[in-house]
């Protein structure tokens, strides 16, 4: 059983779906199978959704057009940092207070009772609870909602590439993509060694000319459409602060922390009375 199971399944996901929607299905019978910690748990997580929202319409942030690179600012990012390192210790706690609880019941969580899992869901919530109200407090001091932390995550820390296809697929490229765009460069430096060349008439000479304006305009205009300008200016800024980037990375602390500021409670596997 490995802490990211711990987190993730054990506790974590599962502790949202199951009392973000389920004291509300269940009521008190569900509350009195907490011990009637259930239904405070249950406001404070309705009291965090409501600061998420207050500090969303407070420090609006508007997003890059769809298909767009969003561009790094390196005054937020800064402030993106100091909150992600602030929140870290609360982190660190959750991750403490997981484990023992789990290694305390596991085995009332391995058999399946539904008084176990409320409780294991109920501790779920309110260990990550303490996590997540320190984030917020943190994007607070900041001037950042949990919007334009989200955003910013998805920049300094991208999700893993897409798998390659299957030999014999055929893939769907844009002009844009890089090896077009390698491909029109290589054409345009070939171009260059042929305008030397003494024997070329004016009308050759000025043929390749023309063809070499095109090209540089056309791969001109397809970087600008790739973002490819944006992407560089991403990239040193990421490797200037690549230090401090390294030391806060840890895919765990979003899923359980940033991402379930945004998402609705369910009440997908909760035990019925």
């Amino acid at each position: 059983m490995n802490k990211k199971w711990i987190l993730g399944l054990g506790l974590g996901a599962a502790g949202l779906l199951v009392v973000g929607g389920g004291l509300v299905a269940t009521g008190f019978w569900a509350d009195r199978q907490m011990d009637g910690s259930g239904m405070d748990t249950l406001m404070q997580t309705q009291e965090r959704a409501r600061k998420t929202a207050e500090l969303n319409a407070r420090y609006p942030f508007q997003p890059p057009a769809q298909g767009r690179v969003m561009k790094l600012d390196e005054a937020r990012l800064e402030a993106y940092l100091a909150a992600r390192e602030a929140t870290f210790p609360a982190y660190r706690v959750l991750e403490k207070e997981s484990l023992e609880f789990v290694q305390a019941n596991g085995q009332a969580l391995g058999s399946g009772d539904r008084r176990a899992r409320l409780r294991a869901a109920n501790a779920s919530l309110r260990m990550m609870g303490k996590a997540q109200a320190a984030l917020l407090q943190n994007l607070e001091a900041q001037r950042m909602s949990p919007q334009e932390f989200r955003r910013i995550t998805a920049v300094v820390y991208p999700p893993p590439p897409r798998a390659t296809p299957d030999a014999g697929v055929a893939m769907v490229s844009s002009p844009s993509d890089p090896a077009n765009l390698a491909q029109l460069e290589a054409q345009l430096a070939a171009i260059t060694p042929r305008l030397e060349d003494p024997k070329l008439s004016e009308a050759e000479r000025l043929q390749l000319e023309q063809r070499r304006a095109g090209l540089r305009k056309f791969i001109t205009q397809l970087e600008l459409a790739s973002g490819k300008d944006v992407k560089d200016a991403n990239a040193a800024l990421l490797k200037k602060h690549a230090e401090r980037i390294a030391k806060v990375a840890n895919p765990t602390f979003d899923d359980l922390l940033a991402r379930p500021l945004e998402a609705a409670g369910g009440t997908a596997g909760l035990p019925m009375p």
